[in-house]
């Protein structure tokens, strides 16, 4: 043991702890109007823990340790206790036990309401002495930490905390973790005599709250003796008639959440292909009735927009036939706007020349596939499922 530090007098020790008394009954008293409806009164907490020491400054090893604290638990978060704890634990420097003692003052700090579980937070200070034939050294301690307590009734906890020592004239911390009993003796509850509160109906349907297994029933609708709506449901579809939009639907049919028929959706589509005469933009007569089914199309479906395509064979410059291809794109598309009344907004016309062959252009048969306009226009529809 550091034997060569100074002892701390019993004047200045006083001092401290009553500072530390002050200190902690002003602030018990500033919180004690933080009232909780739980039990106050004196208690008893004997533990036993388990004490770290600084085995350099202080010469002792780790050992276990019994303690034992009176307390008073106020009607709000705050308790207060003295506590005594001791330990023998061995000596660094020679075959001898150190005899281990700390007397505290503590704060206790509960987080929770709950009356079974109890989180809290402590803090506090006191006296450190540890004493052997060698000699004897005392300091002033301080210590923090949390912890928790478990209700078996409202006179018995089991309490466990993990704390931080700090000694001051040592500069040492060391850790302290403690299991033990907390019993309350002949505590008295703060709960007042609650108002009789009247019974609630939120959704005003007839039904008190607490009876009301249908909370927020739309106004209007008929309950039950549970709050419940008296369900009717005409079409059968298994939507109540209150919910269901879609009131006449067939028996057996499928039905979404809002009682209308369920549908599935599906694309649709249609492709123009029309063939063109050498050297020319305009549309044969015979390829009319395609241009109109195509029409016929993006009427049905509103929602349609088409690209048309332009091309040609491989006869004559490149540069040429990319204007061709966009003559002949441009007249069909004119042709359904102004015979078939197709919003211009949905058409386009693009020439892509003899870039896009579909057949050898080294034929005559070849070329004439070549020479055509393409279109293909899709849409999705609804189909309902019965």
């Amino acid at each position: 043991m550091n034997t060569s530090k100074s002892i701390i007098s019993k004047t200045t020790l006083k001092t401290r702890l009553l500072a530390v008394l002050v200190a902690s009954g002003v602030s018990i008293s500033s919180h004690a109007q933080d009232t909780q409806d739980q039990l106050s009164g004196f208690y008893l907490a004997p533990a036993l823990g388990y004490l770290s020491h600084s085995r350099e400054d202080h010469g002792a090893k780790d050992d276990y340790s019994a303690s034992l604290s009176l307390g008073y638990q106020w009607a709000s978060a705050w308790a207060a206790e003295f506590a005594y704890t001791r330990s023998n634990p061995e000596s660094e420097f020679g075959d001898f036990d150190i005899d281990s003692e700390q007397f505290r003052l503590d704060a206790f700090y509960h987080l929770s309401d709950d009356p079974k579980l109890k989180p809290y937070l402590v803090f506090g200070a006191g006296e450190s002495q540890l004493s052997a034939d060698a000699g004897s050294f005392e300091e002033t301690l301080y210590n923090a930490g949390l912890g928790i307590k478990y209700a078996f009734n409202d006179a018995v906890s089991l309490r466990s905390d993990i704390r931080a020592l700090r000694g001051v004239e040592s500069g040492t911390t060391e850790t302290a973790v403690n299991l033990g009993l907390h019993f309350l003796l002949g505590g008295k509850s703060s709960a007042k005599k609650a108002a009789p509160v009247k019974a609630l109906d939120t959704d005003s349907d007839g039904v008190t709250d607490q009876n009301d297994q249908c909370a927020n029933t739309p106004s209007g609708v008929s309950v039950d003796q549970k709050g419940c709506p008296i369900v009717l449901d005409n079409d059968k579809d298994g939507i109540p008639d209150s919910s269901d939009k879609c009131p006449d639907t067939e028996k057996g049919a499928a039905v979404n959440s809002e009682g209308c028929y369920k549908t599935l959706s599906e694309n649709v589509a249609f492709a123009l292909n029309i063939n063109f005469a050498n050297n020319s933009d305009a549309v044969i007569s015979e390829n009319l009735s395609d241009i109109k089914a195509l029409a016929m199309f993006m009427t049905s479906y509103p929602q349609s927009s088409v690209t048309i395509e332009g091309h040609t064979d491989s006869s004559g410059a490149a540069s040429y036939n990319k204007a061709l291809s966009q003559k002949r794109a441009e007249a069909v598309r004119q042709l359904l706007i102004d015979r078939y009344g197709v919003d211009a907004n949905r058409l386009d016309a693009v020439g892509f020349g003899e870039e896009k062959p579909v057949a050898s252009n080294d034929t005559s048969e070849g070329r004439a596939k070549n020479r055509r306009v393409e279109a293909q226009a899709k849409a999705t529809i609804e189909k309902v499922i019965k």
